[in-house]
């Protein structure tokens, strides 16, 4: 069956990971048999000074509630004047709704397209679930699954929690598929190359990349990187020159503007605890202008800035260990942790949702660090201490000191990683998707028999064992 896609969500130039999530999503559809056509409508933040591009036909206010509407009656009007019908693909996040994501946006036009959609259904992509969620949060997850045709989530977690007593959905209202990977066919780039491009060749490099804010947890992953170097270098050791800590991409944007003082606080803390480690470290906006010397002489480089597609590639070439500090445990998708694993690179993480079940599965309930087997793809640690799932330091550095010396696990991890990582292509994950689009509008447009209901005269009684 051919169908159309509405996407609404945020998009580029809006620096965001479900943008960018959403621009791979469109140019991976566009390549299906199946699609007939793909629109966006950006939900935009920037009052309108954003430019969109193609395929944008339609903006939301984010912040103007009659905007949603009319925006929801605009997508209605073209989805009718259609041939074939359409998915309304809602790519929901609690920051992305109105009033400081206190709004009722998502509902109220997931309300329109089901009392006016005659030729679509709706699909709602969820990029986070809270295990724990206060009462706005559960109420908008609970009032989109009545109003949607269908719940995506990346993880089998997500599904466990979403059909608990805590939301109370029905498992026929939900679907797993995988984070599509924008990092992948790295195998015709040479790793040598892209060092040499930065000046890094001949280094172990470990690398934290993309959108800083509080919750990556970037102080916590200099500290457990500076324990581990201190405790086996002098800061004299020639040895210590071939390991460098590459923390990569600029703070997000919407968390400088709405938390200035934390962004602070957090500039503070890297700041004091460089100081303690004694380590050396330097900060740019131009990696390739940092010459050998510079390179040699530090041990943190700190790149400040957007990372773009060609970065990114460049960085997941060179990168040898993956480290993710992450401190919210319920994060059920991380595009970079997707990345990571699609590259083929070791990861460290702390035990947030989508990081247990691609790099350890079912090892998640265990405490301390897991990871060290034949079958994982990357190191767990607990996420433990005061102001907010503080990352275990220790066992991070412990993590990094097992990977930064033991090459042979390293080697097995990029194996195992690799495997995986091509199961969650785009073009895997599309497939997917539209295969579950399709069962969608075949459910609810195909012409059926009515169902023959049969009442028993009996009580039934289980079977006699021979």
């Amino acid at each position: 069956m051919e169908f159309n896609v509405r996407v609404i969500s945020s998009y580029i130039p809006e620096i965001c990971g479900i943008a960018t999530h959403s621009q791979d999503l469109i140019t991976a559809l566009g390549h299906s048999r199946e699609i007939d056509s793909v629109r966006l409508t950006a939900i935009d933040k920037s009052n309108g000074k954003n430019l969109y591009h193609f395929p944008v036909d339609l903006v939301i206010n984010q912040y103007d509630e009659n905007s949603w509407y009319q925006a929801a009656g605009a997508i209605l009007e073209r989805a009718h004047a259609r041939p074939t019908p359409t998915v309304m693909l809602l790519q929901h996040e609690y920051g992305l709704s109105g009033r400081n994501a206190l709004g009722n946006d998502y509902q109220g036009i997931a309300r329109i397209f089901k009392e006016g959609g005659k030729n679509s259904v709706t699909v709602v992509n969820l990029h986070t679930v809270e295990r724990n969620p206060n009462e706005h949060q559960k109420r908008v997850i609970q009032e989109l699954s009545d109003l949607a045709d269908g719940i995506v989530v990346p993880t089998l977690s997500a599904i466990e929690i979403l059909s608990s007593e805590t939301y109370g959905i029905n498992l026929s209202k939900l679907k797993h598929i995988d984070h599509g990977i924008r990092i992948q066919d790295l195998s015709s780039i040479n790793p040598n190359d892209v060092r040499a491009k930065y000046n890094l060749g001949g280094k172990l490099i470990v690398g934290t990349l993309g959108l800083k804010s509080t919750g990556k947890g970037i102080e916590f992953g200099i500290e457990a990187y500076g324990r581990m170097i201190s405790k086996f270098f002098s800061e004299t050791s020639e040895e210590r020159k071939k390991i460098v800590y590459l923390v990569a991409g600029q703070y997000h944007p919407g968390f400088i503007a709405d938390s200035p003082k934390e962004h602070e606080e957090i500039e503070k803390r890297i700041q004091e605890i460089i100081k303690k480690q004694r380590l050396k470290t330097i900060k740019t906006k131009s990696l390739e202008k940092l010459t050998r010397e510079d390179i040699d002489n530090n041990d943190v480089i700190i790149y400040d800035c957007h990372l773009d597609e060609q970065d990114l590639r460049d960085f997941y070439t060179a990168i040898d260990i993956v480290l993710l500090p992450y401190r919210n445990k319920e994060q059920i998708s991380s595009g970079i942790l997707a990345d990571a694993v699609g590259s083929g690179k070791p990861v460290i993480a702390t035990k947030f949702a989508h990081a247990k079940e691609l790099l350890c599965p079912g090892n998640h309930i265990k405490k301390g660090i897991i990871g060290n087997n034949p079958d994982s793809r990357g190191i767990l640690v607990d996420l433990i201490g005061k102001y907010e799932n503080r990352p275990s330091i220790n066992q991070m550095a412990k993590a990094l000191e097992y990977l930064v010396f033991n090459e042979q696990a390293r080697s097995q991890m990029v194996k195992n990683a690799s495997s995986r990582g091509h199961e969650m292509n785009w073009d895997n994950v599309t497939r997917e998707l539209v295969q579950y689009c399709s069962l969608l509008l075949e459910n609810k447009f195909a012409q059926k028999s009515e169902p023959v209901i049969i009442t028993r005269d009996v009580e039934a009684k289980e079977p006699k064992k021979e």
